[in-house]
């Protein structure tokens, strides 16, 4: 959730959004501007609370609530929300979701395929051997990529995901982008996503299956 990929390209949650006038993006691991406001552990849920500040001079705009679940299933629940906490609107929200998943470790990570399929929002990365990992979200994903990790950027100039469906065998890391729209000091809104990991592609689209259900019953 809160990582950097080997070339040192920052992973996890993004977030990007209009704040008096002027475009802010950044993610889970940058330390100018994102400040840990808490982290917690309990019954198996993982709870970190991230502020964003549009300089460091000054207050946060935003506070962003990522929680993590896996309940002991081969599948990890996410679900990520993020508040306006200052007192002039948010525009514009953006979030992204980066994942770097190297299938197969160190090894072996120069021979994934990513795909994006339109039918079911579903965004996988798999190799030969031929195990998968793949992520879904609730609501529907407003944009994706596939890219090589280097080269996928998030920052003023670029705020929307290229939507290929399909790259590699390469190194890859894929994303998923969901446009929040404005936010009024003290509202809100809530992301869910599901990573699953199987031996083959149809595993996997039966654990995403799973893993909703799951989220429906514990999650509410």
């Amino acid at each position: 959730m809160l990582l950097k990929n080997p070339a040192d390209y920052k992973g996890g949650f993004w977030q990007s959004y209009l704040f008096r006038g002027q475009v802010y993006s950044a993610g889970s691991t940058e330390s100018s501007t994102i400040a840990l406001a808490g982290h917690e552990t309990e019954d198996g849920q993982l709870k970190v609370v991230l502020e964003h500040s549009p300089s460091p001079d000054e207050g946060p705009a935003t506070r962003s609530t990522i929680m993590a679940w896996s309940y002991n299933s081969p599948t990890l629940l996410l679900r990520y929300t993020t508040d306006n906490v200052s007192q002039h609107p948010v525009k514009d929200m953006r979030v992204f979701l980066l994942m770097d998943f190297d299938i197969g470790g160190s090894a072996s990570y120069k021979d994934d395929v990513g795909t994006y399929d339109s039918n079911t929002d579903i965004i996988t990365a798999c190799d030969d051997s031929p195990l998968c990992v793949a992520m879904a979200s609730r609501p529907t994903s407003d944009g994706h990529e596939i890219a090589a990790p280097i080269k996928l950027r998030i920052d003023a100039e670029n705020r929307d995901l290229k939507c290929n469906e399909r790259l590699g065998p390469q190194d890859i890391v894929t994303a998923l982008q969901w446009n929040l729209g404005d936010m009024e000091p003290g509202q809100s809104r809530t992301v869910d996503v599901v990573i699953a990991p199987g031996e083959n592609l149809g595993e996997v689209k039966d654990l995403i299956d799973e893993a909703w259900g799951l989220f429906d019953k514990r999650m509410q």
